[in-house]
Formats: C-alpha cells, sequence, structure tokens
C-alpha cells in the first residue's frame, strides 16, 4: 500500500524520532499529518496551497521511514512532489601538479583552494531521485579524487558508486576527532545508526527554507548536548550546531590535510 494509503490511519507512531516535531511540538509536521494532508489534497477535500506548506515541514532526514514498522517512505512522496531544485553549476577542475584531487564542501563551508557549491551538489541532488543529474555529477568528476567535509556532498558521489568502474571517481570524507560524545549526522542516522536527534535542521538547504524550524532542530541538539562537547562527522552540520551555541568540534573545509 502507498504512504497515503496507510500514515493517515497510523496513530503517529514515529512522531517521536522526527526531529521537526521533538523540536516545535508541532503536530502538523508528522510524517502522519503530512501524508493525511496529500491525501486529502488528493481527494479535492482540501485546497493545494496546504499541501505545498505540509510538503515544507518535511527535512528529508528519512528518520520515520527507519522506525517505520510497515517501511513506510514519507520523505521519498515528499520529495516526489516538490519542486525539484535547479541543479548547482558544477566547479571547474583545474588539476594542481598533475594531482587529479579536489576539495568541494557545501557553500561558505569550502576553505582556500576549495570548490564551493550549493546543497543541489548535496542532499538535494540525490534525494530528489534525479539520476540523469548523478551521473551528470559522476561524468563530470570522473578521475577525479573528491576530499570533502560534508555528507551532503559525499552522499551524491556515492550515488554514482554502481558507476565507478566506468568514471572511477573516489570519495574521501574528513574524519571528525576523536574525543568527545559523537553528534551523529542525519546521513548517518538515515543508515541505521542512532544519534541524539535525527537532523540539526541544516539538511537539504532546509535552514533556508525553514530558518525559524532549523534554528529550533538546532537549539534541540544543542540543549540535548548540554555543557558536553561534542563532535560532529559533517563540516556543514558542525558549523550550523556551532552558531547556535554547541560546543561541536569537527572536520572544517579550511583544515590542511
Amino acid at each position: 500500500m502507498s504512504v497515503t494509503d496507510t500514515c493517515p490511519f497510523c496513530p503517529r507512531l514515529c512522531r517521536h524520532v522526527c526531529p521537526v516535531t521533538s523540536a516545535t511540538a508541532r503536530e502538523a509536521a508528522t510524517p502522519t499529518a503530512i501524508a493525511t494532508v496529500l491525501r486529502l489534497v488528493g481527494e479535492g477535500k482540501l485546497p493545494a496551497e496546504l499541501a505545498a506548506a505540509a510538503l515544507e515541514l518535511c527535512n528529508g532526514c528519512g528518520a520515520c521511514k527507519r522506525h517505520c514498522g510497515v517501511q513506510q517512505d514519507v520523505p521519498a512522496l515528499v520529495r516526489a512532489q516538490r519542486d525539484r531544485p535547479v541543479p548547482a553549476a558544477l566547479p571547474e577542475l583545474l588539476p594542481a601538479d598533475g594531482v587529479r584531487t579536489i576539495r568541494v564542501d557545501i557553500g561558505s563551508e569550502a576553505g582556500p583552494g576549495a570548490a564551493a557549491t550549493s546543497d543541489a551538489l548535496g542532499h538535494a541532488t540525490l534525494m530528489v531521485g534525479d539520476d540523469r543529474h548523478v551521473q551528470r555529477v559522476a561524468a563530470h568528476f570522473a578521475g577525479w579524487t573528491v576530499v570533502t567535509g560534508s555528507h551532503a556532498v559525499a552522499e551524491v558521489l556515492s550515488a554514482a558508486a554502481g558507476l565507478a568502474g566506468k568514471y572511477g571517481v573516489r570519495v574521501i570524507m574528513d574524519a571528525p576527532p576523536e574525543s568527545g560524545p559523537r553528534f551523529l549526522t542525519c546521513w548517518e542516522g538515515a543508515n541505521g545508526v542512532d544519534g541524539q536527534i535525527a537532523c540539526c535542521g541544516a539538511r537539504e538547504g532546509y535552514e533556508r527554507r525553514q530558518p525559524g524550524i532549523a534554528g529550533a532542530m538546532a537549539g534541540e541538539v544543542v540543549r540535548r548536548m548540554g555543557t558536553r562537547k561534542h563532535t560532529c562527522a559533517d563540516s556543514h552540520c558542525a558549523s550550523w550546531l556551532r552558531a547556535h551555541g554547541g560546543e561541536v568540534e569537527g572536520p572544517r573545509a579550511d583544515q590542511s590535510r
């Protein structure tokens, strides 16, 4: 059965793992509520603009899917019904001293000598399911080693894993510091590793689309951290949490390797 056939009749069993709901206490943000709105709009019982509002509440972290007893994928439904983002321009590739290695990080995270890109190369490209653009990215980086401190960038390049033999793209992720409790990124959480909260609000450009909600999510993560210093595996997430008062160590895009 589809998400809209199943989730509207579920007693919100994934509510406790939804980071948007946890941070805002908004019942409208629960996967159950979002699926219900989409079902009613599809039946013509609610105006179409309510569907757009419901879709914007989901940040796509995938926590609800991982905790769903019947394996429903609400984020996939949301991505299918949202407007697809315009693909980002890909960075110019200029080999230095014949070494085909480039550093790629999201937006302001890019340091000296790094290629900055938007979330359209990161989470969004993969999560909208645009296979043609993923292949375009793989072909662009063919034969290159990409170093990144962002799981968003790594996700897209890893999506081309099936094309690796053809394009030969290699990805190196920065490792976070060993010390301190780990704050796990939503990428890790959606792949079966539990963290303090599934997402800090910085995923898929959510902090730009929903700055108030994303700020509340970061604040909730920081609150749960207490006075402890944490480490984070993603430079974008780490900087977002630092901006909201978190004592977070993690990879920085301008670190020398």
